[in-house]
């Protein structure tokens, strides 16, 4: 497992290029992870009215631009239940009028606990799995054979309230 820092203060996880340019794929219909949140993933009560933004895990960007074409796993803390972390499905399709993007809530998972994730592109719609939960979301916009692994990314407009430790692994 890769353990992705977010530095107090930032957006991105640190990482070499090399990596973000390693995640380069051609054809991706199939992406499968495992992941692992640390405790300082978690925490309460909502710093601001902003603090319910989805901050991003990971998913898959097709063509050029993840703004217009994409998919992936968006989290945010469950300010109601201590240690626990909320699941999205997230979607960027500039075929959508007047949407920017979209998210659909999955389900809850436990810090420090492994977890597993798939995301499906069929056709017209993403299959999103998290553990035993499962969601649909549409896919107006046809998947281009390019595709990039999209990584840990804080906000919103909020950056991150501490150094952030995610774990994954891509399978």
């Amino acid at each position: 497992m890769k353990k992705y820092l977010i530095k107090k203060g930032d957006h991105y996880a640190s990482m070499p290029i090399l990596e973000k340019i390693g995640g380069i794929s051609w054809k991706i219909k199939n992406y499968s992870v495992r992941f692992r949140f640390n405790n300082s993933c978690y925490w309460a009560p909502p710093r601001n009215a902003d603090d319910s933004d989805l901050n991003k895990l990971t998913g898959i960007g097709f063509g050029t631009n993840h703004h217009n074409n994409s998919v992936r796993l968006a989290w945010v803390p469950d300010f109601n239940v201590a240690g626990s972390i909320k699941i999205y499905g997230y979607t960027y399709d500039k075929k959508k009028e007047g949407e920017k993007h979209t998210s659909l809530y999955i389900t809850s998972v436990p810090v420090g606990q492994l977890h597993s994730a798939q995301i499906e592109s069929k056709g017209n719609k993403y299959i999103i799995t998290v553990n035993d939960s499962k969601v649909e979301m549409e896919n107006s916009n046809p998947d281009p054979n390019l595709c990039f692994r999209l990584f840990p990314y804080f906000g919103g407009n909020n950056t991150s309230p501490r150094d952030i430790s995610i774990e994954i692994e891509y399978l």
